[in-house]
């Protein structure tokens, strides 16, 4: 009966031992912006431009589960973005209009994160009809893009990051009235590129002393952050050119 008893006692603290090394497999986690579009910017290594993962969304204590659209920025090409007033029927907005409804179950919740032409496509992609009657879209956070004008409504919260030394979110701003636009909706901080404007483009948005006072959402001070598994990431699209 003691020999049961201890062999019951080991394997009761061999359990218990080995719980935690699987509690502490968390996967990737994203707690700021920072950190989200750094996973969005350095892995340009993919070399494709648009990358879906399912991941749990965690905010003011509650957490449900969402798939991440992370959009990379590419070199526009023509017929891409439309115009600020159109949009919506380029290559990369195609692209993952399709992709998204081949891959992920109608009526989850989207939360997109893009980079440059990534961002700006994802602004065009929360006023699509299609996508807003298919999904939920919850957030689309931008690092370095310029505000996109559509004129359908978009939906959920849309959050642009800008390094005030990044010229490339003003490069669409036709008019003064644009320009002062493009200031008054961007969260602006400062990476130091003083005279390095491509500096600041891709180096700064994945730069935690920069931006890691806001949240996964580009809300400063916000709760929200992002918890996926790198295995289960899915790349789509051509490779970069």
């Amino acid at each position: 009966m003691k020999k049961a008893l201890a062999a019951l006692l080991c394997l009761t603290l061999l359990f218990v031992c080995t719980c935690p090394a699987f509690a502490q497999d968390a996967g990737t986690v994203c707690g700021t912006a920072a950190e989200l579009l750094d996973f969005v910017i350095v892995s340009r290594q993919y070399t494709t431009p648009l990358r879906i993962v399912p991941a749990t969304l965690t905010q003011n204590g509650e957490s449900r589960s969402v798939y991440l659209v992370a959009m990379l920025g590419m070199k526009e090409k023509e017929g891409q973005v439309n115009s600020q007033k159109g949009g919506g029927t380029g290559p990369y907005a195609a692209l993952v209009k399709e992709t998204l409804f081949q891959t992920v179950p109608a009526g989850s919740a989207l939360v997109f994160a893009g980079h440059s032409l990534g961002g700006m496509t994802a602004q065009i992609l929360r006023c699509d009809k299609q996508l807003q009657d298919t999904y939920e879209i919850l957030n689309v956070l931008c690092g370095g893009s310029p505000l996109m004008e559509v004129e359908a409504d978009g939906e959920g919260s849309l959050h642009r990051l800008t390094d005030i030394w990044d010229l490339i979110p003003y490069i669409r701003s036709t008019s003064l009235c644009a320009f002062i636009r493009q200031i008054k909706t961007a969260h602006r901080e400062s990476g130091c590129y003083f005279l390095n404007p491509d500096g600041a483009h891709n180096d700064s948005y994945g730069r935690n002393d920069v931006w890691g006072s806001y949240d996964v959402f580009g809300e400063k001070g916000g709760t929200a952050e992002l918890q996926f598994y790198p295995e289960q990431i899915c790349a789509y699209g051509a490779a970069a050119g």
